[in-house]
């Protein structure tokens, strides 16, 4: 397989979140903004500790925050999933594809996408669970810690390997129809190979600057308006869902020019 190109990846990244801008644009408002910005102001506050609470009571706080959040982010992570196709689809079609013909196109790959990323789930649970195993029946001893640690690291890293060998699996299904999610795995696993590592670091990067820039912009935010009910929260929402749409768009950008680039193509099956 040729070797990843980052410079070239970005550079198209680019050309891409350019091309179709009104059309990507109104897709990713009603699938990517909008359900963000309405669990923002609609959804349940989070739960905050009492002042001066115990280890036992801010992890009870963090707990429920979590169990009241999954139905919401599993919902926003559905129609989010919706509309990154139905992108996907307009930038990776080599003939003319209207806003109507994606989403439509997008809503009947909702199963194979929601296949795709149970099989990924259960899998990468699994091998959690066969990696710290170890550590955890050898109990609170130093050995037991010393392989949870181990077991955790190697963890972290199959998890960064399978985030570059699996990145290219939706740009993949948006191109080819795959409605098979283990031939769309398949085809990605194929794609990346030789280049999951390469693959992992750029994603990673791109990452790790919108993270800081959603930070930054939220602790501005906090600092004038704080997080509480009323003007905070219509604040914060409008960040949130703001920088929901931002990052969602450039990573799924990034992914398609990281699949455009190592595509095989015959000849006169290119992109436009």
């Amino acid at each position: 397989m040729p070797k990843f190109d980052m410079g070239a990846a970005w550079d198209d990244t680019m050309v891409l979140l350019r091309s179709h801008s009104a059309l990507t644009g109104a897709i990713a408002a009603v699938f990517l903004f909008l359900p963000t910005l309405a669990v923002s102001w609609f959804g349940p506050m989070p739960i905050e500790p009492a002042e001066g609470a115990t280890f036992d009571q801010i992890m009870a706080a963090f707990r429920a925050n979590a169990e009241q959040a999954v139905p919401y982010q599993l919902l926003i992570a559905l129609v989010s999933a919706v509309g990154g196709v139905g992108i996907l689809r307009l930038w990776l079609a080599r003939t003319g594809t209207s806003v109507g013909d994606a989403i439509v196109f997008a809503l009947k790959m909702v199963p194979t996408m929601i296949a795709i990323q149970i099989i990924m789930g259960v899998a990468i649970g699994l091998v959690g669970v066969a990696l710290l195993m170890p550590g955890i029946a050898a109990g609170a001893s130093a050995i037991g810690v010393l392989l949870v640690g181990i077991g955790l690291l190697l963890f972290l890293g199959l998890c960064a390997y399978l985030w570059g060998r699996v990145s290219v699996t939706s740009p993949a299904v948006a191109d080819q129809t795959l409605y098979n999610p283990l031939a769309a795995l398949q085809e990605s696993w194929r794609l990346t190979r030789d280049n999951g590592w390469r693959i992992f670091l750029f994603s990673f990067l791109v990452f790790i600057v919108i993270m800081i820039f959603s930070m930054v912009l939220a602790l501005i935010a906090y600092a004038a308006v704080g997080n509480g009910e009323g003007i905070g929260r219509i604040v914060s929402g409008l960040i949130e869902a703001g920088v929901a749409v931002v990052s969602g768009l450039v990573m799924l950008a990034l992914s398609a020019a990281v699949y455009r680039q190592l595509a095989v193509r015959g000849v006169g099956d290119t992109f436009s």
